[in-house]
């Protein structure tokens, strides 16, 4: 029997600003954030990991799973891009397949509890996606008129005004599963999951 220690570290990314074209729905000015340090996702927490050809499991409704919070306009759309890769090890070089599975939630509720609230869950193809959705659910309303031109009470940092209305946090929940092929070598595996936001 063999154990091994498996964990993905989350990378988050911030896009720079684009030059050389005109982009009326660019808010720059806008605050958005990633206002949390994800937790790896270990999967030590379903173990021990057996070298057997097994799967092993994270799920958001076990609570295991890595929460990114995302605070932002609550009446603006975000992008929300995400890739993860497999995992390999650090000494010995082999890959063990990572599947990422991922769901959000931008309900007014106990959002890092997502048994208490109703999770939306993200088509998730080759380890990778990329969405669109309000900060703060509609209500099943359309969208808000544009936003007015970025004020001081826009280019606030999210992070030291919470008590802004202007602002809401987005909830983003990634967990996955890992297949062990019979065999692998005992080491350390670690992957990489990148998460890049923004309003355009």
């Amino acid at each position: 029997m063999k154990n091994f220690l498996f964990y993905i570290s989350l990378l988050c990314l911030l896009p720079s600003a684009g030059y050389g074209q005109i982009n009326f729905s660019a808010y720059a000015d806008y605050g958005l954030e990633i206002i949390n340090t994800p937790q790896d996702l270990d999967f030590n927490q379903v173990g021990p990991i057996i070298a057997d050809g097994s799967t092993y499991s994270l799920d958001v409704h076990e609570g295991n799973y890595s929460l990114v919070e995302i605070i932002g306009v609550k009446y603006l759309d975000i992008y929300v891009d995400v890739s993860a890769e497999d995992l390999t090890g650090n000494n010995t070089g082999e890959t063990i397949d990572f599947t990422l599975n991922a769901a959000y939630s931008n309900q007014l509720g106990d959002l890092k509890n997502p048994a208490s609230v109703s999770l939306k869950y993200i088509n998730v193809a080759n380890n990778a996606f990329n969405i669109r959705v309000p900060v703060l659910e509609r209500q099943s309303q359309p969208p808000n008129p544009p936003p007015t031109p970025p004020t001081k009470a826009t280019d606030l940092d999210p992070k030291s005004d919470y008590s802004n209305p202007l602002y809401e946090t987005f909830y983003l929940y990634l967990y996955g599963d890992i297949v062990v092929p019979n065999g692998t070598a005992a080491d350390t595996y670690t992957g990489t999951v990148t998460i890049t936001i923004s309003y355009d």
